[in-house]
């Protein structure tokens, strides 16, 4: 039987449905079906599988230990070679990885590896592009952006008459501009700094995944020590948070569930805590 915190959790935050799971040092995914995307593929369960496009924040097998068991299934059931984008400092070591598993196995897999600069970003379908920004960790990791992209009217051809602005455009003029709406933000493992590594976009995402490992005033240290974010941290910086929803990932084993929620609930003001979720099972 899985441990009631390693189950997996179905929810839909501001609109957008995910499945996964995120517990400190143990597994960590986040699957949103209607963007066609995973937020790391901890150890890649069969809900992950079919997802052609996984953005990998670090190497850390908790994150990413799924890695080979992925691309193997995915040629298995003969789906398209997905992509794996990552930090650049760690593909080579990855890519070596894979060609391990492809040389035991005695196949050759359709999936990839390939690098993301910080600061760079992909388009997956004409109206969603995701970008890639620095995390601070102890190895080198990304945060992600997931945001969707309009074409609007520029404001001086608002009102104006459709056959003017298709005349316009086809004389080449500039009568739209490309609008990006942040969805959802992910950002991975990291601790502190990630609050001026982060691109505006991460905190007026609709939803934000941010990971919050430990709650209590005895893990401050440990907390600092492996690069990760403690609730204190999270309440100093309560006022740049405009998400609609701001979910608390990564959670410690080390404190019990409810004492997690009462924390969130006297740590943070109320107007945050009222947009807050703990990542747990119910």
């Amino acid at each position: 039987m899985i441990p009631a915190r390693e189950r997996r959790i179905s929810a839909a935050y501001a609109g957008l449905p995910l499945t996964g799971v995120s517990l400190a040092g143990r597994e960590t995914y986040f699957v949103f079906p209607t963007l066609g995307l995973s937020f790391d593929m901890g150890r890649a369960p069969t809900d992950l599988v079919p997802v052609a496009n996984v953005f990998l924040s670090h190497a850390h097998l908790d994150h990413a230990g799924g890695l080979a068991y992925w691309c193997s299934q995915r040629r298995l059931l003969r789906l398209p070679g997905g992509v794996v984008r990552t930090h650049p400092a760690a593909v080579s070591a990855w890519r070596r990885i894979l060609a391990l598993h492809e040389e035991l196995e005695g196949v050759r897999y359709g999936a990839s590896v390939e690098p993301m600069e910080p600061g760079s970003g992909v388009t997956l379908r004409k109206d969603l592009e995701v970008a890639a920004f620095s995390a601070d960790h102890r190895v080198p990791t990304l945060g992600f952006v997931a945001s969707e992209v309009r074409h609007n009217l520029r404001p001086e051809w608002r009102g104006r008459v459709e056959a003017d602005i298709r005349s316009a455009a086809g004389a080449g003029v500039a009568v739209s501009e490309l609008v990006r709406h942040p969805l959802v933000a992910f950002c991975g493992d990291t601790g502190a700094g990630v609050f001026d590594l982060a691109p505006p976009a991460v905190f007026r995402a609709k939803v934000l995944l941010l990971e919050c490992s430990f709650v209590e005033d005895r893990d401050r240290v440990r907390s600092a020590e492996w690069g990760h974010l403690h609730l204190e941290e999270i309440a100093a910086r309560a006022d740049v948070f405009e998400n609609e929803v701001l979910v608390l990932t990564h959670l410690t084993l080390r404190t019990d569930p409810g004492e997690i929620r009462r924390a969130i609930a006297r740590t943070l003001p109320p107007g945050l805590v009222a947009r807050t979720v703990a990542f747990l099972p119910e």
